[in-house]
């Protein structure tokens, strides 16, 4: 398969741009894909997991499902600041160029209280209903990511640092 070779554009380290096209931007990403990569940290070791999330409205907040009996909920537990990968790579197999992703960082949360475990489970399930069985598993904890900022990357180049209000 031949791709398309990136462009090159000129862009100011740092530039920002802040606005209502990169939260929709933002917005779209996180509504179309249904996977990320989460990034955790232990014993000095940095360690991935691919994960089903959803966000909440106003994305200020991302959820996820975790059995309790795993590394990746050991390490949550022993360092809540984690960072998040979603991409569309998947869908832009010919065009290098209209690949998008974001960088998420934030802290996370296990929710104890039965109503907030309710919200977020049925946030969870409306996006993932083929995982109602495992979100409800008395074994599977649900963890809550309070949004830090969001890196928004389009084009290789273009970084755009955004944050939920």
């Amino acid at each position: 398969m031949k791709y398309d070779e990136p462009m090159y554009i000129n862009v100011e380290k740092g530039a920002q741009e802040v606005g209502e096209s990169i939260e929709a931007d933002i917005r779209n990403l996180c509504e179309e894909e249904s996977f990320a990569v989460l990034a955790t940290q232990g014993a000095g070791q940095p360690y991935t997991s691919l994960i089903g999330f959803a966000t909440s409205r106003n994305l200020k907040y991302l959820v996820f499902a975790t059995p309790r009996q795993t590394r990746k909920f050991t390490l949550l537990e022993e360092n809540r600041n984690v960072s998040l990968l979603i991409d569309n790579r998947a869908h832009q197999l010919k065009s290098l160029n209209q690949i998008s992703a974001l960088t998420v960082t934030g802290q996370v949360t296990v929710p104890s209280d039965e109503e907030d475990i309710k919200k977020w489970r049925e946030v969870l399930i409306q996006k993932h209903p083929y995982l109602d069985t495992f979100i409800r598993s008395e074994t599977t904890a649900l963890v809550v990511v309070e949004v830090s900022r969001y890196f928004y990357v389009r084009r290789f180049q273009e970084v755009f640092e955004w944050t939920p209000e």
